[in-house]
């Protein structure tokens, strides 16, 4: 999230909220802010603006209006101010008087559920994890497949964007994907028969997935600015055919496409385990959550919690909220099941497919319900007529 701060007076009587967020910008006027948000639509922004006139206040009539912004107007206690920013369009107008940075606080908060609700009911949901090894992949899979069981209306797409060679496509039966994730940077339309011709492959009836990099070298393709730009309009565009979106980032890194994916996903799993040098690399990310205002949609899986040697669920709380604003819990666990998911490991084989009854996946099953499907009804999390997708899937296949 981007805090942008307008005004040609008291320009730094919101420094403070450096200290909570970590991306915070300011601006002197509406038109320098209007340039910079043309360059930020892939970013959730909360708009700051102080008012001194009726004409600064119809400047905002020159904002682009999208559904990745939040806008709070500060400016004297008159109404026909608060009334003309509710017919622009801002969401909140605060006296002056009130305008302190608690209330800022609360606001830009508050943000958050209100850009989450216009963007719609599709979810997108990225995994990542610590270090290699820690299970992210797994985990995914099989919860994508889990899900898509499950729940047959329910469309879900898996997108590999790890950085390292991608191992996904063998689990879902493709050995030799000719067409992979940079493939979709040359599709124009996002329609579903140009995304079949380059990549998109349908696994089941409601499961779909785009492979990984098939070599080390094709990351390059992940770090040029254009392409980081048209993958995040598939992931965007994605949400009109697929109610949920798994995306695979893989292992942790501080790199433009990873923080840009974070960043519109509704929600980011990070998985770890329960040993102390998995905790300390987990505090360095949590850190950088805590400040970048994703605390609301992060969810830490714990993997293999149970295994010998490890430490307790509050042990690791209490190590990962130390120094921050934010109280971090262990949000999920998962059971070391080394038997069944070292056999599907070295098969190349679904846990879920193989052993639809041990601890990993029943375990698995309860988190997906609980993320995905808790308190909601089928229709409520579909927002597509199905039928219409899957007669123009079998148009293409």
């Amino acid at each position: 999230m981007i805090v942008s701060y307008v005004s040609k007076i008291e320009k730094e009587c919101y420094l403070k909220l450096k200290s909570d967020y970590s991306d915070v910008k300011s601006f002197d006027s509406i038109d320098e802010f209007i340039n910079f948000y043309a360059t930020a639509k892939n970013r959730d922004v909360v708009l700051i603006y102080r008012v001194q006139s009726h004409s600064d206040l119809e400047a905002l009539t020159r904002v682009h209006f999208s559904n990745n912004i939040y806008m709070i107007v500060v400016g004297e206690d008159r109404l026909e101010f608060s009334l003309l920013a509710g017919k622009i369009g801002v969401d909140a107008y605060v006296n002056e008087s009130e305008a302190d940075i608690e209330r800022m606080k609360m606001l830009i908060s508050e943000s958050k559920s209100v850009i989450k609700k216009r963007k719609g009911k599709s979810n997108v949901s990225v995994f990542t994890g610590i270090s290699g090894g820690v299970g992210t992949t797994t985990i995914m899979m099989n919860l994508a497949k889990n899900l898509a069981q499950s729940h047959p209306e329910v469309n879900i797409l898996f997108l590999d964007f790890a950085y390292t060679k991608a191992i996904s496509n063998l689990f879902f039966g493709l050995i030799q994907p000719q067409k992979t994730i940079i493939d979709i940077l040359s599709v124009q339309n996002y329609e579903l028969g140009e995304l079949f011709e380059n990549g998109l492959k349908k696994y089941s009836n409601n499961l779909f997935f785009v492979p990984g990099i098939q070599k080390h070298t094709e990351r390059e393709y992940f770090e040029k600015p254009e392409n980081i730009q048209r993958f995040l309009n598939f992931i965007d565009y994605a949400k009109s055919y697929f109610d949920i979106v798994f995306i695979d980032v893989g292992m942790f890194e501080d790199v433009e496409l990873e923080i840009d994916v974070q960043e519109l996903a509704d929600n980011i799993f990070v998985i770890s385990e329960f040993s102390i040098p998995s905790m300390s690399i987990l505090k360095t990310y949590i850190d950088i959550i805590d400040k970048s205002g994703w605390y609301g949609k992060t969810h830490i899986i714990a993997n293999r919690s149970d295994s010998y040697g490890n430490i307790t669920e509050e042990e690791a709380s209490k190590i990962l909220s130390k120094g921050l604003k934010h109280k971090f819990e262990i949000d999920f666990s998962l059971p070391n099941d080394a038997k069944h998911l070292r056999e599907c490991w070295n098969e190349a084989s679904l846990v879920n497919d193989i052993y639809p009854d041990s601890p990993f996946v029943r375990r698995l099953h309860e988190m997906g319900e609980h993320f995905f499907m808790r308190g909601k009804s089928l229709a409520d999390v579909s927002k597509i007529e199905k039928p219409s997708l899957l007669e123009r899937v079998r148009s293409w296949l």
